[in-house]
């Protein structure tokens, strides 16, 4: 059987006594329908990252358990029915997770792969920049007040669209 896990959010609405409720609610849904190694763990309250149905923190819980695939719907729609209390969830599937990883970790192994740095520096010798020819600076003159003022007017005067 497939391992699923369920991560649901409950808002800050719902009182701590009524955490363990709705939790026992929500395993009896997986049991119901045939969920077995039932593992439920609650994280906590926390504060959200950005508000959700305006509200600032959230009771996290966390529940793994082996059921059949074809249970998973009725399963979802139960959950999903508990939309007062629970504002956000996810179901996963950790078997189809764990294979999507060692595929992926196949891939970025593929993409890593090199040649040592000795073998490829000898390999390959860079070449040599192009020289860049320096541009000489127009040297710096040593004017007066009238002059500069006059050497500016000539530069806003000038005409630069020829």
């Amino acid at each position: 059987m497939p391992q699923y896990e369920l991560m649901y959010l409950l808002g800050s609405h719902v009182a701590d006594d009524e955490v363990s409720k709705i939790s026992q609610q929500i395993v009896k849904f997986a049991e119901d329908l045939g969920a077995k190694e039932i593992k439920e763990t609650q994280l906590g309250k926390k504060k959200l990252a950005y508000p959700i149905k305006k509200t600032r923190n959230g009771h996290y819980v966390v529940v793994n358990f082996e059921m059949d695939g074809k249970g998973i719907n009725d399963f979802d729609a139960r959950v999903r029915s508990q939309e007062n209390s629970i504002i956000r969830y996810i179901i996963v599937n950790l078997d189809e997770h764990l294979e999507r990883m060692e595929k992926d970790k196949a891939a970025q192994a593929k993409l890593v792969r090199r040649a040592p740095v000795a073998e490829a520096s000898a390999a390959v010798a860079p070449e040599p920049a192009p020289k860049k020819e320096k541009v000489a600076a127009e040297p710096i003159i040593d004017l007066n007040q009238e002059d500069l003022d006059k050497k500016i007017e000539e530069a806003l005067n000038e005409d630069i669209t020829k």
